[in-house]
């Protein structure tokens, strides 16, 4: 699978602007703030719908227009274009998403049909930030491989929103409070097959991270990541009977104290230490790197197809021998590479790439 073409209309600082990418290595080289991760914004979105960035549609949709349009061209895959348009109107905004022409409204039927996995500066905060943020990593990921886990999300999200505006509601309607067992039953069923789900590929994910970082630090340390569900049971019957026992301290508190909302997943290392209470940055950059390179295994190994691979001026910050064989390692793997930097001297260890440059807003072939 790779991208060879992408179309971007009033997105950012383009104004119609159209991409050609080879399926190898591609640099985009520019001076900061030229629009370089704009590109990587937009091939994001037409994988996860939704920005890296923390931002709205309006803030994506170029000064004084109202409307965005992205088209991703790709080759090897079981669909050839998806298309993602936003519009704001009076501070309402409407998103659609076409795959081959035909319009798609549940987000299982889009998201991550095409496999891009990113590699950003921030990415170490998976490994030593809140334990929401690796939560949402590995929910993404699985979202990518596995139709039915997204699925399982979205309803477990609906879910958990009425469980909870159910216990806010109880102090002045106590009578509601028998709707909470159908509430339970709905709730227990989701959060048993999401924790079996999250069991499963935590396993996989751990047969390619542990080696891969031992081969980029160097080290024989074991660095490993365990899943700690917050409930004690993957039995549906036993997770209601376990929600229902902690009625009461959810009634005081108005929300949901046990489930998969609450679930951590701790990364650690030798002798079984947190890795990040000892980690340097270096070690935490190279774990992160180790991280996304299982993600393009774990793709390949399910789905039996490549990924596109972004790379945000990420290379800049490790020694030339570890960036060589980060890229190697995605090089061999035959995946599609998109590389920002600064200046093509960035990567003057690379060879044979295409390269692109940003200059006063246009994509320019060197």
């Amino acid at each position: 699978m790779f991208i060879y073409r992408l179309l971007l209309k009033t997105f950012r600082n383009y104004v119609n602007e159209t991409i050609s990418f080879s399926p190898g290595i591609n640099v985009i080289s520019g001076s900061n703030g030229s629009g370089k991760t704009n590109i990587l914004e937009a091939i994001y979105i037409a994988s996860h719908i939704k920005s890296f960035r923390n931002c709205t549609d309006k803030d994506i949709i170029q000064w004084g227009k109202q409307d965005y349009y992205i088209s991703v061209h790709v080759e090897n895959a079981d669909i050839s274009t998806i298309e993602v348009g936003a519009s704001v109107t009076n501070q309402q905004s409407e998103k659609k998403v076409k795959i081959d022409g035909k319009e798609k409204k549940k987000i299982s039927d889009f998201y991550g049909r095409i496999n891009v996995v990113t590699f950003f500066p921030d990415d170490t905060t998976i490994i030593s930030g809140a334990p929401d943020i690796i939560r949402r990593y590995f929910d993404r990921l699985i979202s990518k491989v596995d139709k039915e886990y997204i699925e399982l999300l979205t309803s477990f999200r609906k879910i958990l929103k009425n469980r909870n505006q159910v216990l806010k509601d109880i102090p002045h309607k106590r009578d509601i409070i028998k709707q909470l067992d159908i509430w339970d039953s709905m709730y227990s069923d989701c959060a048993s097959a999401l924790v079996m789900k999250r069991k499963h590929y935590i396993e996989h994910f751990n047969i390619y991270f542990k080696e891969l970082y031992k081969e980029l630090s160097g080290f024989n340390d074991n660095v490993i990541i365990h899943y700690c569900p917050s409930l004690h049971n993957n039995d549906a019957v036993d997770i209601k009977h376990e929600v229902s026992k902690r009625r009461n301290i959810d009634v005081k508190m108005g929300t949901t104290t046990i489930g998969p909302h609450r679930d951590v997943y701790v990364v650690n290392g030798n002798e079984n230490i947190a890795f990040k209470s000892y980690a340097s940055t270096g070690q935490r950059r190279l774990a992160s790197i180790a991280m996304k390179l299982a993600e393009v295994n774990v793709i390949y190994e399910v789905k039996k197809s490549k990924s596109i691979v972004l790379l945000d001026d990420v290379l800049s910050e490790l020694d030339d021998d570890r960036r060589k064989s980060v890229l190697q390692k995605l090089i061999d793997g035959s995946n599609q590479v998109i590389i920002t930097c600064a200046s093509s001297n960035d990567v003057n260890f690379v060879d044979n790439y295409k390269h692109l440059k940003v200059v006063n807003n246009r994509v320019l072939e060197k």
